[in-house]
Parts: structure tokens; sequence; C-alpha cells
């Protein structure tokens, strides 16, 4: 797998059955970035993606892919294309045309369950050969309530079964997860680190690649840095670390190599 940003994909090796944790704070980007790898997998690629999206609805996922997939502004989109210009109208009709023929599979069923997600996967791989699975995001996948057990063994449990699944099913799962703004507030130079994620967690158990979103400019608005976010290779299975930039283009949701 590719995630179609050049130096990242140089800097790690995403192999089938991996399982990556892309982490970040709230309004960091998450799940644009996330969406412009489905972008590139998907529509530049032309492979099967699944996506369960636990916050958005599966409308507003469409709507920001062909906003990244076209290079047409985001507001542009709502209220059934009223707003778009004639070349972005046909722009976007021809973008969904490429989303039929590289289909993207879209589950946004709200506080789905780890056994759902296991299960629903299971199934749309057999029958549509999926290249990969990206959830969004982590923290917001349910759990077996009866079982009584604290948030952090839940968590440790879900990334148990999201491994096994990877491995299962012979390709990598990518999810995000959100890390508090608060601590990496009150850090002078701002950069997550890997103990910013759920404590208590397993993950050099259970997870091959983590990556982290920062931009500079959520914490600082005078900042050198604008439109340039960073992804802080926190974990790699080469034991290669390093940070690489990407540009952020907010208009489209976008992200491109520097």
């Amino acid at each position: 797998m590719k995630t179609g940003f050049k130096k990242l994909d140089e800097a790690i090796d995403i192999q089938d059955g991996n399982l990556i944790i892309l982490g970040g704070t709230a309004s960091v980007g998450k799940t644009n970035l996330a969406l412009n790898i489905i972008n590139n997998i998907a529509i530049n690629e032309k492979k099967s993606v699944l996506f369960f999206s636990l916050e958005c609805s599966k409308e507003t996922i469409k709507n920001k892919i062909i906003s990244i997939a076209g290079m047409i502004p985001a507001p542009s989109i709502v209220n059934e294309g009223r707003n778009l210009k004639d070349s972005e109208f046909l722009k976007q009709n021809e973008i969904i045309r490429e989303m039929e023929e590289a289909p993207i599979y879209i589950d946004d069923t709200p506080g789905i369950s780890i056994k759902e997600i296991c299960e629903k996967s299971t199934k749309i791989k057999s029958e549509k050969d999926i290249s990969c699975i990206i959830i969004d995001y982590l923290e917001l996948i349910g759990f077996d309530k009866s079982k009584n057990l604290s948030r952090d063994i839940e968590t440790n449990e879900i990334l148990k079964n999201l491994k096994y699944l990877a491995q299962e099913l012979n390709i990598p799962i990518l999810i995000t997860s959100y890390i508090s703004h608060a601590k990496i507030y009150r850090r002078e130079n701002h950069i997550p680190k890997i103990e910013d994620l759920t404590q208590n967690i397993d993950y050099e158990k259970y997870v091959d690649i983590i990556l982290l979103l920062h931009r500079e400019e959520c914490f600082d608005e005078f900042t050198q840095k604008k439109n340039v976010a960073d992804i802080i290779i926190a974990k790699n299975k080469n034991d290669m670390k390093a940070s690489v930039e990407l540009a952020w283009l907010p208009k489209y949701l976008k992200f491109c190599d520097l």
C-alpha cells in the first residue's frame, strides 16, 4: 500500500497485514489526511477501499473526497451543487464517475462495534476484494459493555482485533486516533509524541506504524509554517524515524507533497 505522498512512502513501508495509527489533535486534519490517502489509492490507483466513518455521514465524506480529488472549493459542493461554477460542476461529475470505477465503500454506522467492523470487513473483502481498510476513529469504536472493562483494556482489545483482522484479510488497516489538544498546548514546541495517545495501550504489541499529524498554526497563529503539515513517524517497522512535510490547502481539504 502506498499513501500517495512520495517522501512518506519512501520513509515507511506499509505491507499487507500491517496496522497503522494516524494520531493528532482535534481540527489538525486527521480525517482529511485519511481521505486524501483514500483519494490517492482509489481515484488515482483505481483500488477499492473500505472506509468506516464513525463521526461524519456518508454524504459528507463523499463531498470531501470530491473536493480533494477535483480541487473544488469545499464550500461550493454543499447545497446539491448549486454553488458550483460550470467547470466545477463538470469536474464534480467526472470525480463521481471515477469513484464509481474504483469503488470507495463507506460505512457510517454511528458507534459501530469492533465485532461489527470485523464482520462487515470480512464480508466486503470476500465480495469486493478491497485493498485496504481505513477507520475514523479509534476512540469512537464500540465494545461489548457486558464485559465491564475499562476503556484502556477495551482499546487494547480493539487494537488486537484490528491487527488480527489485518492479518486474516491480508491487507493494511489504518485507523485515526485522537490526541488531547491540552497535552500538546502545554508543551513548548507543541510536537506530539506516542505517549500523547491513549495511555496504557500496548502499541508496541499490535501497531506496526504510528504517524502523528501536526500543524503548528493550530497552536501559533503567527507561525512561519502556515499551511504546512508535519507527519512525524513515531514508530516504524524498519526503525527509520523522520518527519515529512506536506503542503496543506484548506480551501480544497487537500494535502500535497512539498
